[in-house]
């Protein structure tokens, strides 16, 4: 008798974003995390509320905020266009030529 085989669920191809230079090297992580419960089995934990962009190996969100007790989604790097993503992550996001026409002038 052969083991059932697992098909991967229709939400994990949904999930992988395409990371921009911008934003390579970002991961996802959110205060709040939820069973994905659509595709059956495995369920998996998904980010619930705001996606903030995280670079590993430090201890803060790229908006200031710091990490500690939050749960890191290695598998989801930042997406900045995502429906949940931090608006103050996606400005610190941005290349340092676009965040200079974003400031007031003065």
């Amino acid at each position: 008798m052969t083991p059932p085989t697992i098909a991967p669920s229709r939400t994990e191809t949904r999930s992988v974003h395409h990371a921009t230079p911008s934003t390579a090297g970002l991961y996802v992580v959110s205060t709040h995390k939820v069973r994905d419960r659509s595709a059956g089995l495995p369920m998996r934990w998904l980010p619930y509320g705001l996606e903030h962009a995280w670079r590993a190996g430090t201890r803060q969100t790229l908006c200031g905020q710091f990490t500690s007790g939050w749960t890191v989604f290695w598998d989801r790097t930042f997406c900045p266009t995502g429906v949940h993503a931090c608006p103050d992550c996606i400005e610190a996001s941005l290349p340092e030529a676009s965040r200079r026409r974003l400031d007031p002038r003065r």
